[in-house]
């Protein structure tokens, strides 16, 4: 077995989430062909502090092998409503975004493993939170899979009211819900 474990992202990593997002796997399902020469305007407000989303780099028995985010949603009332649209009501909610940028470690279960550790992560690190929201592409049957096997459930599918490149085409909506044990 392998463990998985998360350090704050700084400023040094920013080349190699840079290069992560530059991977055809990656560039598939981000969709920003600018992304990766924009990511220190991109992540440094987040790095520093200046903006609310929380930005961390993924070990794999202590090499990165990937980036993950979170943030409350209501620290992001724009991304709140481009939801509106799914009908579903969430109670206090949190939203991750995550990468696996090493392309032979796709597919090998890992990613599974990481979304599952860090959903916990997310409930202790905002005890306020009752809800994890997460919107890959339905398309992307991957990032899907990974989110099941974590206790995900999927709620709604369709078009979200975005522009941000990432959210064109048809989304999934997936929500895990904190466990009564964990409250």
């Amino acid at each position: 077995m392998f463990e998985i474990s998360f350090r704050g992202m700084t400023e040094g990593d920013l080349p190699l989430v840079a290069a992560w997002l530059r991977e055809e796997h990656v560039q598939r399902w981000w969709r920003d062909p600018s992304a990766a020469d924009n990511v220190e305007s991109e992540y440094l407000p987040r790095i520093n502090g200046i903006e609310p989303t929380e930005m961390l780099i993924v070990l794999r028995d202590g090499t990165e092998i990937g980036m993950i985010q979170r943030y409350r949603m209501s620290d992001h009332p724009d991304w709140e409503l481009s939801l509106a649209c799914t009908g579903v009501t969430f109670m206090v909610a949190a939203g991750i975004d995550y990468v696996i940028g090493v392309r032979d470690l796709v597919g090998r279960g890992i990613g599974s493993v990481v979304v599952a550790a860090f959903s916990a992560e997310v409930f202790a690190r905002y005890p306020e939170v009752d809800q994890i929201v997460v919107t890959p592409q339905v398309a992307n049957r991957a990032s899907c899979r990974v989110l099941e096997k974590a206790g995900y459930l999927l709620t709604w599918t369709g078009m979200l009211d975005s522009d941000d490149p990432s959210d064109s085409g048809t989304a999934a909506l997936y929500v895990l819900d904190r466990s009564p044990l964990d409250s």
